[in-house]
């Protein structure tokens, strides 16, 4: 039986696609980050969290070092990533030549869409068309949802670049809290790594295998 072809566009508009934000997107960006990371104010101390909280909030820093990214669904923005392409200006140990991202957020209402692997096949692809031999970046310990996430994409452990949360972002605990570091060594053989659309061009699709379940 034939699918209506209004069937098959309203698909298509749900499926994630990854582009530049421009800076009419910077407040949906802040509203998906701090829905994002809500959930864990009360894992950590306090200034601790407020802190990290206005280090991922800060969009002028990320976009002078970086390039901001959005994931857009049925017309709105569900998702934001920062990426770097050099991993050494984050000031987290990271060799230079390496690739790396900060503030992956997916809004709560938007998870398990394939929104975050768009955005990281996204990074992964500006990455390799850099050149980085590697992408890396650090999770929280306590996000075990987006720890199985990376997981499952290939991304191993790297003990030796992780960070005490405190010490970087100021504030004491008495038990440390630790940025985990992850890496992934990159090829082009991942099938699912496509294309950023640039603001304003025509999109270039984002098709993850998968649905992420953060």
């Amino acid at each position: 039986m034939p699918v209506p072809d209004t069937a098959v566009s309203a698909r298509r508009k749900a499926v994630p696609f990854v582009r530049d934000a421009m800076p009419a997107d910077h407040p949906a960006i802040r509203a998906i980050v701090t829905a994002a990371y809500r959930q864990y104010a009360d894992m950590i101390p306090s200034v601790i969290f407020s802190n990290y909280r206005a280090d991922l909030l800060d969009l002028d820093r990320h976009a002078s070092l970086g390039r901001l990214l959005v994931a857009e669904a049925d017309e709105r923005v569900w998702g934001f990533g920062a990426f770097y392409p050099d991993a050494s200006v984050q000031s987290f140990g990271w060799p230079s030549g390496w690739a790396s991202g900060r503030a992956l957020a997916v809004h709560p209402a938007a998870r398990g869409r394939g929104v975050a692997r768009a955005l990281i096949a996204a990074v992964e692809h500006l990455a390799l068309d850099r050149g980085a031999p590697v992408f890396a970046f650090h999770t929280a310990s306590f996000m075990t949802g987006a720890i199985a996430l990376y997981e499952r994409l290939g991304y191993r452990r790297a003990p030796e670049f992780d960070i005490d949360m405190g010490v970087h972002f100021g504030g004491l605990s008495a038990v440390p809290v630790t940025a985990l570091a992850y890496l992934r060594h990159l090829t082009r053989t991942r099938a699912h790594v496509t294309g950023v659309r640039q603001a304003g061009c025509p999109a270039r699709s984002v098709h993850p295998k998968q649905r992420d379940h953060q």
